[in-house]
């Protein structure tokens, strides 16, 4: 999951992605530090959930850096895995830039 995703977020300035998770579920974090703020410490995280249902699927994406009225980036939420990271690939570099 981060493999497919880092060669599209690292160069938009956030870390490669960090896989934490259980049995059903599981959540890749790519952080980037605050853009265009004073405070230099901290970051703005992109998270991406995941649940097994019964084949992994993403289940939501959020990037802390919106406002909370736009925080839940869309996706093809009933696509297949496959499709939906293809997805995110194509359309996080605009979304995240806007």
């Amino acid at each position: 999951m981060a493999s497919r995703l880092d060669p599209v977020l690292v160069p938009l300035g956030f870390a490669p992605g960090q896989l934490g998770g259980d049995v059903g579920t599981a959540q890749v974090i790519f952080c980037r530090g605050y853009l265009g703020a004073d405070d230099d410490e901290g970051c703005v995280d992109l998270v991406i959930d995941l649940e097994r249902k019964p084949d992994w699927r993403i289940s939501d994406v959020r990037y802390w850096g919106f406002e909370l009225d736009r925080f839940h980036l869309g996706f093809g939420r009933e696509s297949e895995l496959s499709t939906q990271l293809e997805e995110l690939r194509r359309t996080l570099p605009q979304t995240l830039s806007d």
